[in-house]
């Protein structure tokens, strides 16, 4: 799904062909000690949802590189539906930054979803052997 639009012989995409949305229900083997959703499962969400959309971006592996900005705005409890939403914000020769937002549905209430967590993660495009390879570049959006 390459957009023909090249920059010299580099392809590239729209930061909406890189979307990605998980959907997770939070249980009480996600809880901390305090009853909320533990801060380490909410990363491993995100940093999911972040690889898939580096990886579709890149047409293959990425891998993480660096978590450059994570914060914890609200709690999330068992029972929440998380959901998580990433797309692809710059794109380099290898890496790619990527944008992520979660939100919890509350299952007890009819309120409009909870924006939980925001982040930023960096990830390179890996080949067979594990080198960094190209990407394509990112259209305006």
């Amino acid at each position: 799904m390459t957009t023909d639009t090249t920059a010299g012989t580099r392809a590239h995409k729209a930061p909406a062909q890189s979307r990605v949305t998980l959907a997770h229900i939070m249980s009480e083997h996600d809880t901390n000690l305090y009853g909320t959703i533990h801060g380490g499962v909410v990363m491993k969400l995100i940093d999911d949802a972040a690889a898939a959309s580096a990886g579709r971006h890149a047409d293959g592996p990425a891998v993480t590189v660096s978590v450059d900005r994570m914060t914890f705005i609200a709690p999330a409890r068992a029972g929440d539906l998380l959901t998580v939403h990433a797309v692809l914000e710059s794109a380099g020769r290898t890496s790619m930054a990527v944008a992520v937002r979660v939100t919890a549905e509350r299952w007890n209430a009819t309120t409009p979803p909870t924006e939980v967590a925001t982040a930023r993660l960096t990830f390179v495009a890996v080949d067979a052997d594990g080198r960094p390879r190209p990407v394509p570049g990112l259209l305006d959006a």
